[in-house]
């Protein structure tokens, strides 16, 4: 396993051992993460933990399921599911959903950029209106 592979599998996995610190600690200070659906931009370690909370608090036996990881150089492309039972407040920029009791799974696709072992710009693309179907929070 190369480097960039190793890095994203240890950010990637640290939500199943619910262990944000462990995530956080592969993203450099200045790292931006984009997350497209939501038109969401975080920052750093401490931006990665405050979504990583968000969706805890939201699906506490949310699932991160690495599917597949392809690098090239400096770039790893990382296929995911998601899945949890929505059990508390979902806190979004569009407002705050309360608890469903459903579940959702979800694919994932993130793209990253390593540089010495540490994420340094990433990009997460998904269908959130999967979620929303799933949820029961659209029409």
């Amino acid at each position: 396993m190369n480097e960039t592979e190793r890095t994203v599998r240890i950010f990637h996995e640290s939500w199943d051992m619910r262990d944000p610190d462990r995530g956080a600690a592969v993203i450099t200070d200045d790292c931006r993460f984009e997350d497209v659906a939501r038109n969401e931009l975080l920052s750093g370690p401490e931006g990665y933990k405050r979504d990583y909370h968000r969706w805890r608090k939201a699906f506490p036996d949310g699932e991160c399921k690495v599917v597949n990881v392809i690098t090239q150089g400096d770039w790893g492309v990382v296929e995911f599911v998601n899945r949890g039972t929505h059990t508390g407040v979902l806190e979004t920029d569009a407002g705050n959903f309360p608890p469903t009791g459903l579940r959702y799974e979800v694919r994932y696709c993130s793209v990253m950029r390593v540089k010495e072992g540490m994420v340094v710009e990433g990009r997460d693309y998904y269908d959130s209106a999967t979620i929303l179907r799933d949820l029961g929070l659209s029409g």
